[in-house]
Formats: structure tokens, C-alpha cells, sequence
């Protein structure tokens, strides 16, 4: 556990950086600071789905 979140800034975004069906994933990177981890970077994973996106993954570096 990273504790409370206390800031949050987005980093970048890689859109269809990473080949699946039917589109590809976009990812999108914040630079973070939690609790117990000031310098963090949490990274979504994202895939659409019709005319909306869905989350499919998720990391804390």
C-alpha cells in the first residue's frame, strides 16, 4: 500500500502504442505522490469499447 494519494500530474500518452483487437491499447502516464511513495508514476492501460474507453489495466511504478 502507497498510502493517500496527495498529488497527481499527467505525464504522457502513447496512443495505439500497443497492437490488439480490434484497435489497439492507449496508455496514459501520471507522475504521482503518495503517502509513502513521493515519486510514483501510475500508469492506465485503456482499450475502446464503442464510443467509450474501458480501463484494462493498471501499475504503480
Amino acid at each position: 500500500m502507497n498510502g493517500l494519494g496527495r498529488s497527481r500530474c499527467a505525464g504522457s500518452q502513447q496512443p495505439g502504442s500497443y497492437p490488439a483487437p480490434p484497435s489497439g491499447y492507449d496508455m496514459v502516464k501520471f507522475r504521482t505522490s503518495f503517502e509513502n511513495k513521493p515519486n510514483a508514476t501510475e500508469t492506465l492501460t485503456l482499450i475502446r469499447e464503442d464510443a467509450s474507453w474501458k480501463v484494462v489495466g493498471y501499475g504503480i511504478e
